[in-house]
Parts: structure tokens; sequence; C-alpha cells
């Protein structure tokens, strides 16, 4: 056992983050029509009512807007990471950013913050309509 060891400030430990985020938020949104389809079989079969609630749509919405606005941070900043360790180890005296493919996990988190901004307006779209139509029910 006579080997030596060293810290390796390269960082391919943030190789298929993308990846599995994109396979956890499909597993949400199947997960989430399953429950859907479910629950219409129920209302449409067993209780029998003819209200429509649009819980489910929004928190699908409520869980979207925080994976994708949290998992966005996450992305830039642990991109933002990555950056700063691979320079300071080819730091020779010259600062050398290289725009290659070590900002693509930031502009994915980027992309994300704006998704979950999207989802958060969309939630507010579909409360401000169930508030007119239910007014207009009145």
């Amino acid at each position: 056992m006579d080997y030596q060891q060293s810290f390796n400030v390269n960082m391919t430990g943030m190789d298929g983050y993308d990846v599995l985020f994109v396979k956890l938020v499909l597993v949400i949104i199947i997960f989430s029509l399953l429950l859907a389809i479910l629950n219409f079989l129920r209302d449409k079969f067993i209780n029998k009512t003819t209200d429509t609630n649009r819980e489910d749509i929004s928190g699908l919405l409520i869980v979207l807007n925080k994976l994708f606005f949290i998992g966005g941070f996450g992305f830039v900043i642990a991109n933002i990471i990555k950056v700063i360790l691979s320079q300071s180890k080819r730091n020779s005296g010259f600062p050398s950013v290289r725009y290659g493919g070590e900002w693509d996990y930031l502009i994915f988190g980027i992309i994300l913050v704006f998704l979950g901004i999207g989802f958060k307006v969309s939630r507010k779209v579909l409360k401000k309509e169930s508030d007119i139509s239910s007014e207009t029910k009145n």
C-alpha cells in the first residue's frame, strides 16, 4: 500500500447532474399525472361530482416552481465554484477564462431559474382565473 494520494481539483463529479435533474422532473410529472387521472376517475365513477378541481395542477405548479428555482440556483452556484476551482489549478500568472464547455451548467441553471419563474406566474394566472370563475358562479 505504497501510493501517493493528492487532492484532485478536477471536478468530474458534476457530470450527469443535468440528466439526473431531468429524470427527477419527469418522475414528478408522471407521478402527478397518474394521481390526477386517479382523482378524475374517482370523481367520475365513485363520487360523481361535476365541479372541476384545479388543486392538482396548482400543487404540481408549486412543486415544479420550487424545484426549478432551487435547482437552477444550485446549478449556477455549483458551476461558478467549479470554474473557480479549475481556474486556480491552471493559474500560471495569467488569468484565463475559457468560454467553452465549462459554462454549460451555468446556462442550464439560468434556464431553470426562468422556468421556475414561469411556473410561479402560471400558478398566479391559474389562481386568478379560478377566482374569476368562482365569482361568476356566485
